[in-house]
């Protein structure tokens, strides 16, 4: 089986690929000219990439024609969402258009595809509505879930309209090792890996930590998504979340237990988000009943990932 990842360099994207290796699969993926690959430093000879910004009109019929997957799975756009506010024009141009060449290149040549949104697409719902299933209603909160919110109606046509077969996972919040700056908990290990090199005073700057989120592990993230194309029937939308939320003081308190120093911590206003949900929780439960997916990896080891990660980042 020959698989093709957009954005195969991306945090996701490069879990996703070893996955796929595990399983056997041929793997090819698209990279943006000149960006870096370092995610795929461990088996980048057992991966094919390409060049492609899939925004551009085209770009991603050409891959798909010259390619010919039997799988498609569409991780490539923009994911920050406390950036997203600042840089709205180019998270909905690059996720939008991304979104829209991939569909068309998928009308002239039709593969089962998954497209990844986002829990963030829910916006603020009341805690007794949480976990929250697929049936609430969308309201996004972010130009960044306003981004994903807009990709599904995208998927929704193609597959009802086009005849598409599409299967939508709205990710939850997803962490461990290669993910990059702007996520929680990569600034806190990032500054708590500092720190210890002593590149920086044992000072750590945070914004809001009253939050709740559920946190699954990206490794376990990957399977949802595998799980989902594979078992699915196209046009269904699924979640992927671990049903329960963390506080961000808690993940703080994590890392801080395992820092080799002592490090004092500080409230930073430019750290917190013009809009930043107090709880997101969501129910994987359709998933589950079709695939038996479940989160297997402990919040502790991601933790201690995701800092053993940025230790050994330069």
């Amino acid at each position: 089986m020959k698989i093709l990842i957009t954005g195969i360099a991306g945090f996701g994207g490069s879990h996703l690929a070893e996955l796929a290796l595990r399983e056997g699969a041929q793997v090819v993926g698209t990279v943006l000219p000149n960006a870096s690959t370092d995610n795929l430093a461990g088996f980048r000879d057992a991966v094919e990439t390409l060049p492609c910004d899939v925004t551009e009109p085209g770009a991603a019929a050409r891959v798909l024609r010259g390619v010919r997957p039997d799988r498609l799975f569409h991780l490539a756009g923009a994911s920050v969402v406390g950036t997203s506010w600042e840089h709205r024009v180019n998270v909905l141009r690059t996720n939008l258009e991304g979104t829209f060449q991939v569909l068309e290149g998928l009308r002239a040549h039709p593969v089962p595809c998954l497209l990844v949104s986002s829990g963030e697409v829910y916006g603020a719902v009341p805690e007794r509505a949480q976990p929250i299933r697929e049936e609430q209603l969308l309201s996004p909160l972010s130009p960044y879930a306003l981004s994903k919110a807009c990709q599904e109606m995208y998927a929704r046509y193609y597959a009802n309209a086009e005849g598409i077969p599409l299967v939508v996972v709205r990710a939850f919040n997803h962490v461990g090792p290669r993910q990059g700056p702007g996520f929680v908990w990569s600034d806190i290990a990032r500054q708590v890996a500092a720190i210890e090199k002593e590149l920086s005073p044992p000072v750590l700057e945070i914004g809001t930590v009253t939050t709740r989120r559920d946190f699954t592990d990206v490794r376990d993230m990957v399977r949802a998504y595998w799980l989902a194309l594979e078992r699915a029937k196209p046009g269904e939308t699924y979640n992927a979340a671990s049903g329960t939320a963390v506080a961000i003081q808690e993940i703080l308190d994590g890392f801080l237990a395992l820092a080799a120093r002592p490090i004092e911590v500080r409230p930073s206003p430019a750290r917190v988000r013009p809009v930043d949900l107090s709880l997101l929780s969501g129910d994987a439960g359709r998933l589950t009943t079709l695939t038996g997916w479940r989160p297997r990896i402990p919040l502790r080891q991601s933790l201690a990932d995701v800092l053993v990660d940025w230790r050994g980042r330069p």
